[in-house]
């Protein structure tokens, strides 16, 4: 067997283990765990969850598997799509530069396969880190792909197939053929942002690559050179810039999990809107900006066509309108899992308000997530012109939150759901899962008993 881009990484996951992880990396990965299983309990509660369920209880199979916030377990396959959907559901996951969102392709797998083989949280862990590290490594190593393909639906099959067979253990001949297969499973189209959609791209990374790694540990077969083969992975989702070398080069030297680092939302919506919101919350105090006195709104940002969307048609497509979440901020003084309801989306001062907001494409400010900047410009009734810039939003890599803040937003999140003892019990067990012997408890907890279809329930 020939030693390439993919025989490399192969080792490479094969050879990742949980005490050489750097105690920084092994913080930032239970800081994702912790984010990560409150945003799925909060998706679980969005109107895509019901036909979620209904569709994996029509389909059957073994229930080994906990589906997080309605007290019911699916085959492993099923509970990693639905808890990967739900993961992805309120866009509030952590986000990376260049862009992907790394948890709902890999968590929601791991914890699945973790159920079934009551794998320690150290063992989890540790496979969260190579998964994350290898969906980094491919993005790092794409080059100047344009906006085609939703990132995790192309990177996240290989991270999730990567995370689980660390998981599992195998060696490096079936881990190749675990990327083999999930490299496969790649794509995910662009034009389904701003839909239910969008959350299945990732649902179907952490289903597909556990499903790879299952068959790859039972001797089913891919190209084992898959990155790199011809017709393969970097042919048809790099550009022709690519840096092939770089899934390899540095591979957790130093992990991309803290150089760069990671951003944690504090906003349930794309990321590129969060700098107008945070300007426009800015005014909002700065000013003491009242909303009956706002008579036109310009938002300068970079040229990122599909984030201007003037007039969503929901209020989940409004977490991909600049002009949207703008709004909200400036009526609200707050963005949160509520102003994306339809009902925000449709009342009386966000329809007097939107046709008002005026989105100025800049060429000259970067279109993307590490140099990009929003100005947000308000001409208020009387006469006054106020404007606000904002560079780097709090919890972008370089500029974290704080664990404190982390922990609240997973109280706020997790408590859409569970009753309070019940989410001071899943924070502490998430908060040393390093010591945790089994994970089985903890997807007791995860998985709620609490009625189905009750999502005021708390």
């Amino acid at each position: 067997m020939s030693v390439g881009v993919t025989g490399t990484l192969a080792s490479l996951i094969v050879g990742t283990s949980y005490e050489a992880i750097p105690p920084k990396v092994v913080g930032v990965a239970k800081d994702v765990i912790l984010d990560g299983v409150g945003v799925t309990l909060a998706g679980s509660r969005e109107p895509l969850a019901s036909p979620i369920i209904e569709y994996i209880q029509e389909m059957g199979g073994t229930p080994q598997c906990s589906v997080a916030g309605w007290g019911s377990k699916s085959s492993p396959l099923m509970a990693a799509f639905a808890n990967g959907v739900f993961c992805h559901a309120l866009d509030f996951e952590v986000m990376w530069h260049p862009a992907t969102h790394p948890t709902s392709p890999t968590l929601p797998a791991l914890l699945a396969m973790a159920e079934v083989r009551g794998s320690s949280g150290r063992e989890v862990i540790e496979a969260l880190v190579a998964g994350f590290e290898v969906q980094a490594r491919l993005r790092l190593a794409s080059g100047s792909v344009p906006v085609l393909f939703h990132p995790p639906g192309v990177v996240g099959p290989l991270g999730s197939a990567a995370a689980c067979a660390r998981l599992l253990g195998l060696d490096v001949e079936r881990t190749r053929m675990a990327l083999g297969m999930a490299a496969s499973r790649a794509g995910s189209l662009a034009a389904n942002i701003g839909s239910m959609t969008k959350s299945t791209h990732c649902g179907n990374a952490a289903r597909m690559g556990l499903e790879a790694a299952l068959l790859a540990e039972k001797g089913f077969t891919a190209n084992e050179d898959v990155i790199e083969a011809y017709q393969g992975f970097a042919e048809c989702f790099m550009a022709p810039d690519r840096d092939l070398e770089a899934v390899v080069r540095g591979f957790g030297d130093p992990y991309r999990m803290v150089e760069p680092g990671l951003a944690f939302k504090k906003y349930p919506c794309q990321y590129g809107t969060h700098r107008g919101v945070d300007a426009a919350l800015e005014l909002r105090r700065k000013h003491h900006l009242r909303p009956q006195e706002i008579e036109d709104v310009q938002i300068r940002v970079p040229p990122m066509d599909y984030v201007v969307r003037p007039f969503p048609a929901t209020g989940l497509e409004g977490k991909f309108s600049f002009q949207y979440t703008v709004a909200a901020a400036l009526l609200d003084g707050q963005v949160v899992i509520e102003s994306f309801t339809d009902g925000r989306r449709f009342a009386p001062d966000m329809e007097e308000l939107l046709p008002r907001i005026r989105v100025v494409q800049d060429p000259a400010i970067p279109a993307n997530f590490e140099g990009m900047w929003t100005e947000v410009t308000v001409r208020t009734s009387g006469g006054r012109e106020l404007a606000e810039r904002c560079d780097r939003p709090r919890g972008i890599w370089g500029s974290p939150l704080s664990h404190d803040e982390l922990l609240a937003k997973f109280r706020n999140c997790a408590g859409r759901v569970l009753f309070r003892p019940e989410v001071d019990r899943c924070a502490k067990l998430l908060e040393g899962l390093e010591r945790l012997p089994d994970v089985r408890g903890l997807m007791d907890l995860v998985r709620a008993r609490v009625p189905p279809g009750r999502p005021e329930v708390r």
